[in-house]
């Protein structure tokens, strides 16, 4: 009997030590044109790789353990193996993958989308990927004939299914990609509020989206703006303060861009109009490019004409004032009042440029 309870207790310790283990199978004829597969997390833009294979006879298999919590990686599919195994380059495609005990496997679904499923987290996300492919089908359907009102009720359906499906995972990181993926629809009061309804080692994982969101809500109309200092083309430094409080400056739009950026060269020929009907009335430009080739920068200012005040760090999107500004996306404006020191309004497109500023200085 005692040799029977001792063999009891060695198999549970054998099986305690394997529950732990994950595998990543896939086996579909869509990888015929794929020679290798990488696992990698991403951290702060940092890659990690946990491993590298072959795919051999359209399969290929990915063992190890998983980690204390689920944690996310992308698994990336290439046409041929990377010089360096740090790297995705040469990708083909890519999908998410959460990493936790069990079998998941990764094939392609009846719309054709690749999902990894088979534990808990991967079949919420290859369910919800499931759905979100259906839509978007409807919606390039209804893109064709032009129905845009077809159109703007996918957009909507899309919008609440990934609020629904977020609101429903707030005890698990599924959630916590849902509101990482959604957060660029919401105020950033909605994101401050979503972020507290998950558990507190949860809440670290969103820390960068809600001090963004923090950051965006001092940046909203009514808030005092906050001070921008970087250098202009002679590499002299430029104050924002400096440029709001020149003599006869009424209102200061701080406008965010880069020459590489196609629809912040879009809305150059606007803010060009607006500027030579406006600027000897009071109305001025700072504008702050993230662009890190100087050349670039300074060939888009000179040949566009856009004769305003630039400044730039040169160095792309590793900008303080992009944090400052919660800028997530570009191009991005913020109109200042000079009498104030308080922004009066933000993201002026087009034609909206041109009316706010004709109804303040006309």
């Amino acid at each position: 009997m005692k040799k029977i309870f001792t063999l009891l207790l060695a198999a549970a310790a054998v099986a305690g030590c394997t529950s732990n283990k994950y595998t990543i199978k896939g086996s579909d004829d869509a990888l015929a044109e794929m020679s290798y597969v990488l696992l990698q997390t991403i951290e702060n833009g940092e890659r990690n790789t946990l491993d590298s294979v072959a795919v051999v006879d359209k399969s290929f298999a990915i063992k190890g353990e998983a980690p204390e919590a689920p944690a996310m990686a992308y698994l990336f599919f290439g046409a041929e193996a990377p010089a360096d195994p740090t790297q995705a380059a040469p990708m083909m495609f890519q999908i998410p993958v959460f990493l936790e005990a069990g079998n998941i496997t990764v094939g392609k679904t009846e719309n054709t989308a690749f999902v990894a499923k088979g534990t808990p987290l991967n079949d919420k996300q290859a369910e919800f990927d499931t759905k979100m492919t259906d839509l978007s089908n409807q919606f390039q359907t209804a893109a064709q004939s032009g129905d845009e009102q077809k159109m703007n009720e996918i957009q909507n359906q899309f919008n609440t299914m990934m609020k629904e499906t977020m609101e429903a995972n707030t005890d698990n990181l599924f959630g916590v990609l849902m509101l990482q993926q959604m957060n660029y629809n919401l105020e950033p009061q909605e994101i401050i509020d979503a972020v507290a309804k998950f558990p507190a080692e949860l809440q670290e994982q969103l820390a960068t989206i809600k001090t963004q969101a923090e950051n965006a809500l001092k940046t909203q109309p009514g808030q005092p703006y906050i001070d921008i200092v970087q250098k202009d083309a002679d590499g002299k430094e430029v104050t924002l303060k400096s440029v709001i409080e020149t003599e006869g400056n009424k209102y200061v739009l701080i406008d965010f861009w880069a020459s590489w950026c196609g629809p912040c060269m879009g809305e150059v020929p606007f803010l060009v109009e607006t500027y030579g009907k406006y600027h000897k009335k009071g109305f001025e430009i700072y504008g702050v490019s993230f662009d890190n080739d100087r050349d670039a920068w300074l060939k888009a200012v000179e040949g566009k004409k856009m004769n305003w005040v630039h400044v730039s760090d040169v160095n792309g999107w590793e900008n303080q004032a992009r944090h400052d500004y919660a800028v997530n996306g570009i191009p991005s404006n913020f109109l200042i009042d000079c009498a104030t020191g308080k922004i009066v309004a933000t993201n002026l497109r087009g034609e909206a440029l041109q009316e706010k500023i004709a109804e303040l200085l006309d």
